[in-house]
């Protein structure tokens, strides 16, 4: 049973999640880059969610959520559900699209971690030597669209949804600039993101250089299979980082914050196993929302 985890209004999340094997599932091509965004959007929208930025690779991806009314979990069911079956479709398979481990949710807790995150998403494809620049990876990447501050537009995929469903003909993703940044006119923003992704750039340039190595590059990604997957051997039983930010009390706060909700959800739910009447934590969803349990109200502010 994995942990419960609690879902506060307002938070800020890195979302990450891998294929099942580590197969190249999301390999770009035409088709999974507009099932991907195309299923990405309409979860965003109907569960009402803010979307910061956006980078899929081939074998997991990375994205930038606000969550102003609390609702991630029925974000992450809807988006996942869609493009799992959407892609199973289109490869012609029938299992798990997705790895059984839980979909990391990294809760950024300022603007520094946000940002930090942002540029690690956005330019994953160039540390990791697929690609020289961020805006040659062929597959799902929303810098190009941040920069110029313009919606990405993509068509229902007519190969899975049935035009008579209420699935939209075609929907506009909109790359939200976090709040923690209002206070920067556009051309400042664009400017402090591009040099940014500019530096990781060169940065991995330079690694190529000391190696003598070389970028996979965009043909030989297309080239790949999308049944392959990496040669290395993943890592396992790391820590799973819930918390993003460099401020050390703060972390301690929210790290405690987790840990008192984790104790007073575990004591609630084996008085409800025991026939007892239990208050459960504020931040509790799953049970709170199939209406089985009640909870603490939440607090003013976190």
């Amino acid at each position: 049973m994995t942990q419960a985890r609690p879902v506060v209004k307002g938070r800020d999340y890195m979302v990450t999640r891998r294929c099942a094997e580590r197969r190249f599932f999301l390999r770009p091509s035409k088709e999974v880059t507009q099932a991907f965004v195309y299923c990405f959007a309409v979860a965003a929208q109907r569960k009402h969610m803010d979307v910061y930025w956006l980078s899929a690779l081939s074998n997991h991806h990375h994205d930038g959520v606000g969550d102003p009314q609390g609702n991630y979990p029925d974000f992450l069911q809807l988006f996942h559900g869609l493009l799992a079956r959407c892609l199973n479709v289109h490869l012609g398979r029938w299992e798990s699209l997705w790895a059984t481990e839980q979909t990391s949710m990294v809760h950024l807790a300022d603007g520094d971690a946000l940002f930090r995150k942002m540029v690690y998403s956005l330019t994953n494809p160039v540390k990791d030597h697929l690609v020289d620049k961020v805006l040659n990876w062929p597959g799902a990447n929303s810098l190009r669209y941040q920069l110029t501050d313009k919606p990405w537009v993509v068509k229902r995929p007519k190969w899975f949804f049935s035009e008579d469903g209420d699935m939209p003909e075609q929907v506009e993703l909109r790359f939200v600039r976090p709040p923690q940044f209002a206070h920067l006119s556009q051309a400042q923003w664009v400017a402090k993101l591009e040099a940014a992704v500019k530096a990781e750039e060169r940065k991995a340039a330079q690694e190529r250089k000391k190696s003598r190595r070389k970028v996979l590059g965009r043909k030989a990604i297309l080239r790949q299979s999308p049944f392959s997957c990496p040669k290395t051997s993943p890592a396992r039983r790391r820590l799973r980082p819930r918390v993003a930010t460099r401020n050390k009390w703060r972390r301690i706060e929210l790290l405690n914050a987790d840990k008192e909700f984790q104790q007073r959800y575990r004591a609630a739910r084996e008085k409800r196993r025991a026939g007892k009447r239990a208050v459960f934590p504020a931040g509790t969803y799953k049970l709170r929302i199939l209406g089985l349990v009640r909870c603490a109200p939440e607090p003013s502010r976190e």
